[in-house]
């Protein structure tokens, strides 16, 4: 008798059936590999997916013969192309880090050295240094690497109708700009100082120009020296081509004056700041509006930036600094108002700030109508560090006025060296103050003073190529000089 146990009748035929399946779907995959050539890896991956149900899984269920049949054949170099796809985040750190350690050598090999005998703390040194750059921490020691005093030969000068409100330029430029009480926009040879074009202003509104037709308070150059920004009391921000010297638009959207304009260093996004106690943002490129911030309690006197989407303001009588974080939608409050009380026992008292400056994207500078010069950390609510009467106090010259207790000058301007140990402040004292960073950032101290008469309104560093013919204030290297440019007036700007 036949135990049903050892009968292969059905089982033959559910082999059988399962062999010819596989057997008709292995035929197509090999018909389809010999074809079509454009055949890539992922393809296969996908095919084989589809097919995964129906693959036997050995080989007494294949069948004698059909494993010799089958196509093994792999294509390494289409896999290959797919390989970056596969990295992890920190081999792909690895990756990129080797191809610019590579770089830096081939740099260097260019210049007449041979990679073997660079040190490696060289090399270290270049990586530090590109990404603090990168980070905007980068922190340049130039202090004592300029030449003092200077020579009163070297300092230039041009003329408006009435007093220099603001100056604007940018790193490598050939040019720089002035705005003035009288109206007008200059353009100027920063090497020679000669008067290149003028923007005409006037007060008649009916009048046909394209300029302002009130103060101009404020200017702003774009760093790819593309576009000049102006701003004034008629509450218009005005766009301008430097090349051509012609205006692009026109931007009419604050409610009252224009008191302080900035570019984003590298992009063509601008920052304005109004009386009207708003933050505007703009792009230029695409002449449009982007959106507007709000929070501070008084008019907006200054405002500065970097290469963050990031902007510092001073908000005047409510004393107060801001650090706005545009992608975050959030702002950052520094309160001022600190009390100065002296041996004699005078005291001196912060009502309003006037002035504002990124050193970097983690410090800035602020200075009051106290006379005092307040140094910033954005992760400290409090200044960590206060320079008091930075400019002097006023001296009486009457008898009768002796009795009253001499006032300080006032901070009207501050300017930076970017991501250096310097910077300077302007005041009517008759000096422009240059300053120098120590103790890593923590304080400051005097430098020098360039002797000028008048309202300092405005104040900027910048850097050009060195000409022995050129008239430049400070020299650092031999290829390269630095300039301070200062905007000098019979009165303050808001006066």
């Amino acid at each position: 008798m036949n135990d049903p146990f050892f009968s292969r009748t059905k089982s033959t035929k559910s082999k059988n059936s399962k062999t010819d399946k596989f057997s008709n779907k292995s035929k197509k995959a090999t018909t389809y590999k010999e074809n079509d050539k454009a055949y890539t890896g992922k393809k296969r991956k996908l095919e084989v997916k589809d097919d995964e149900e129906s693959i036997p899984s050995s080989e007494d269920e294949i069948g004698p013969g059909l494993i010799d049949d089958m196509d093994m054949e792999h294509s390494f170099d289409e896999e290959s192309n797919t390989e970056d796809d596969h990295e992890t985040p920190a081999e792909k750190r690895r990756r990129l880090a080797k191809q610019y350690i590579d770089s830096v050598r081939e740099e260097l090999d260019e210049a007449g050295f041979d990679a073997a005998e660079i040190d490696r703390d060289l090399i270290g040194q270049r990586l530090r240094k590109d990404a603090l750059e990168a980070s905007g921490r980068l922190h340049r020691e130039l202090a004592n690497t300029f030449q003092f005093p200077i020579d009163p030969l070297k300092i230039k000068s041009g003329r408006h109708e009435l007093s220099v409100t603001c100056v604007a330029t940018t790193d490598s430029s050939q040019f720089f700009h002035t705005g003035s009480k009288d109206g007008t926009i200059k353009k100027w040879d920063i090497k020679t100082g000669k008067k290149l074009h003028v923007f005409p202003g006037g007060r008649k509104e009916f009048k046909e120009y394209d300029g302002h037709n009130d103060v101009v308070l404020a200017l702003a150059v774009s760093s790819d020296g593309k576009y000049l920004a102006s701003g004034g009391a008629d509450k218009k921000i005005n766009i301008w081509s430097v090349q051509d010297n012609t205006l692009v638009t026109c931007f009419k959207q604050h409610k009252e004056s224009i008191t302080g304009l900035a570019f984003r260093k590298g992009s063509n996004q601008l920052y304005s700041a109004s009386n009207d106690r708003s933050i505007k943002l703009w792009n230029v490129d695409e002449k449009g509006y982007i959106e507007t911030l709000f929070g501070h309690q008084d008019q907006i006197t200054a405002i500065d930036t970097l290469s963050r989407e990031r902007c510092v303001t001073v908000g005047g009588r409510d004393r107060t600094c801001r650090l706005w974080k545009i992608v975050e939608e959030s702002q950052l409050v520094f309160r001022g108002g600190s009390k100065t009380e002296k041996e004699d026992g005078k005291v001196y008292q912060e009502g309003c700030l006037d002035a504002i400056a990124l050193i970097d994207e983690e410090h800035f500078l602020s200075g009051s109508d106290s006379g005092a010069i307040s140094l910033w950390n954005i992760q400290k609510k409090k200044p960590i560090f206060v320079y008091d009467i930075a400019h002097g106090t006023q001296i009486t010259d009457s008898e009768s006025q002796s009795h009253i207790q001499p006032s300080p000058y006032w901070i009207v301007s501050l300017a930076t060296l970017r991501y250096s140990d310097v910077f300077a402040s302007g005041s009517w004292d008759g000096n422009i103050r240059l300053w120098k960073l120590t103790n890593k950032i923590h304080s400051f101290e005097p430098l020098t003073k360039i002797p000028i008469i008048g309202f300092v309104n405005s104040l900027q560093f910048t850097t050009i190529e060195h000409d022995s013919k050129s008239n430049e204030a400070i020299t650092t290297k031999a290829t390269t000089a630095t300039l301070l440019l200062a905007g000098i007036g019979q009165e303050h700007k808001f006066g």
